[in-house]
């Protein structure tokens, strides 16, 4: 029984990379690993608890099968806790994935909007959005990110836009396409656990001596971004 239960935990903990993997190499659609990882997370949860019992009832008169169980259950819990603390920033935070420093009239993409699919998310910004019951896209966005906001540089719209493609080369963006004439930097980012694909724009235009650098950073697919999107966005703003 404590072999058992040590298996099962080792096979929790190999639930999650066995999931990505098999996604990056497009042998399961997402929402199928998603479904390995939970049940890899019960077993996990089931061999943390049986082995417990197991080696509190059986530690004397089974000593190598209780000293079995207990590394099943130490080891089943592992991947457990950060997929828990990970469902805890995703209640803690609103269900979008769409973000932009100009919530009112936000960055429009130009080439990335003739790339992505159908089956893509909408890559415009609508702030009225109703997201589920809980408000509108920008009143999430506003409350969730205070500090996503246009920014204000002394630089002209031609250096602006030419540090900003300094800092996404050092981000590691893919850049799609830049703009002089429309003042504007298109790029990807590719997320490195799950590959996915999150598309930015950059937007500079001179205003009353000055030049407003926005950003709208969107997630081709999913609900939630757990943030992604808000972080990548201050990362940059932070760099300019």
């Amino acid at each position: 029984m404590g072999k058992l239960i040590k298996l099962v935990g080792m096979l929790s903990v190999l639930a999650f990379p066995i999931s990505v993997l098999c996604y990056r190499l497009g042998l399961l659609p997402f929402h199928s690993g998603l479904q390995i990882i939970q049940i890899g997370a019960l077993a996990g949860v089931a061999a943390f608890v049986v082995g417990i019992l197991f080696f509190l009832i059986r530690r004397k008169a089974d000593t190598v099968g209780a000293k079995a169980a207990l590394v099943g259950a130490i080891i089943g819990i592992l991947p457990v806790i950060p997929l828990g603390l990970q469902a805890k920033k995703a209640r803690s935070l609103p269900f979008i994935h769409n973000v932009s420093t100009d919530t009112v009239n936000a960055p429009e993409f130009d080439k990335i909007a003739s790339i992505r699919t159908e089956s893509d998310n909408p890559h415009t910004y609508n702030p009225n959005q109703q997201i589920g019951e809980t408000g509108t896209l920008a009143q999430l966005q506003l409350e969730a990110y205070p500090n996503v906001k246009t920014y204000a540089s002394k630089l002209s719209p031609e250096e602006a836009l030419a540090k900003a493609e300094e800092i996404a080369n050092e981000l590691g963006w893919e850049i799609v396409n830049i703009n002089a004439e429309k003042g504007i930097l298109e790029a990807t980012e590719t997320t490195l656990l799950w590959g996915f694909k999150d598309d930015i724009i950059v937007r500079v235009e001179p205003e009353n001596g000055q030049t407003l650098i926005d950003l709208h950073s969107v997630s081709r697919f999913g609900g939630s971004d757990l943030g992604v999107n808000a972080a990548r966005i201050e990362r940059f703003l932070d760099q300019m």
